[in-house]
Formats: structure tokens, sequence, C-alpha cells
């Protein structure tokens, strides 16, 4: 069994990387984002913003025809966009990489980025993309030091929960058990660090709920659509 697994990071994946940013700003008051300038090789622009909480919402788009830019846009042609992956801080993600391949999973990424292992399960087998990062210290993050620091302003501060769309929820828990290493799972659904991820029949729209907490200056938010996915408050 794994030590531990938090949810870090929440992806959105747009065809207008600057209008999403801009329209993600002005909703939630949330400060400037960072770009991951690896992610630029593989064909995807990025725009992450943090959260007081310690999540992350990040965006991605299509930023030229190399091989992940090239799958980004084939998915946004079929689905118009919305929820498209979620960024797990793993203990060990190494060794979930390994019980993963063991059950044929296929990767779509396995390499290091500043020094940490990162490893991507490519959808069509675990369900969505899920992303394992290897940082042995759930305090730390990638992007601590770089600059994106919370919006004191921010009218949300956390990410709470996650409802995502799959194919075939039982299938996907089982297999999501295994390579993450946790016990029996209830209800299709994973305690990521106090964040929850919910496996879900797959709809035509939206494919995704995102369940975020109010800031103290939240209080005027409400329910509704943003993006492609369905966003609720707490």
């Amino acid at each position: 069994m794994t030590d531990w697994a938090l949810l870090r990071q929440v992806v959105l994946a747009t065809g207008d990387i600057e209008g999403a940013g801009a329209l993600v700003r002005e909703k939630f008051r949330l400060g400037k984002g960072f770009a991951d300038p690896e992610l630029d090789t593989v064909g995807l622009a990025d725009d992450t913003m943090a959260l007081a909480g310690g999540s992350y919402l990040e965006l991605v788009a299509p930023s030229s025809d190399a091989p992940m830019g090239a799958a980004l846009s084939r998915w946004l042609a079929k689905t118009g966009g919305g929820g498209y992956a979620l960024s797990v801080q793993h203990s060990d993600a190494e060794a979930a990489r390994d019980r993963a391949v063991a059950l044929g999973v296929r990767l779509a990424a396995d390499q290091r980025v500043m020094g940490h292992p990162i490893v991507q399960f490519h959808p069509a087998d675990a369900g969505l993309l899920l992303e394992l990062d290897g940082i042995a210290d759930p305090e730390k993050w990638f992007w601590d030091g770089m600059g994106v620091d919370p919006s004191p302003d921010a009218l949300i501060d956390d990410i709470l929960r996650v409802d995502a769309g799959v194919a075939d929820p039982a299938s996907a828990t089982a297999l999501w058990t295994e390579i993450l290493g946790f016990g029996p799972v209830e209800k299709h659904t994973f305690d990521l660090g106090g964040r929850l991820v919910y496996l879900v029949p797959k709809a035509d729209r939206p494919q995704w709920t995102i369940t975020l907490r109010r800031s103290p200056l939240g209080g005027g938010l409400t329910d509704g659509d943003l993006l492609g996915v369905e966003l609720r408050y707490v």
C-alpha cells in the first residue's frame, strides 16, 4: 500500500489558453500563473494558477503539432474542451508505474522533471489522463519558489472534489486502486489528501464536476458551467 497520495492539480483543456486564463482570473480573482517551459517541447501551452489550500488549477492548450499537442487537438475536436487530466503527488510514482505496466496500462509519459519522476497513464486505459508526480516530500511541489503564489483577493482557496466521467467507473476504480497502491475503495471514490475524486459514468456534457471551496471573499459565487465543466462551491 502507498504511504500517501495528494491531488495537486486539476487540468482543464481549451483551444484558447489566453482567453481561458483571462476568464478564470476574472471570475475567481486569481493571480498570475506559471507556464511550464518543458511542455512547449511536446506541443502544449499551459497556465497554472495556485490556490491558498495547496492545490492548483491548470489550463492546457495545443501549441504545435508535436505529439501531445496533436493528441490534445484531436481531443478538443471531439469534446470541445473541459476536464482533461488530474495530477496526483504520489509517495512512490515509479513503483506505481511498474504496477501499471504489469497490468498492461500504456504510458503517455515517463520522464523526470526538475529531478522528479513523472508518469502519465494513457486515458484509453486509465479512463482519463492520470499523472503521478514523485515528489517525496508532501509539503513540497514543483512550483514552490516559482512565483506562482495564491492571490490574497481570490474568491476560491482549494479544490475539494472532482467528479470525473469515465466510460466504466467500476473497472477504472479497480485499476486505479492497484496502480495507486490503495486498500479497498468504496463507491468509486479516492481520498487523495482530503481532496476527493469520484469516478462517475461519462456524460456528454459536462464530463466533470469540480467542487471548490469559497474563500472568505467568495460568498457571491453561484454554481454554473465554465470552460466545459460544472463548478460547485461550498
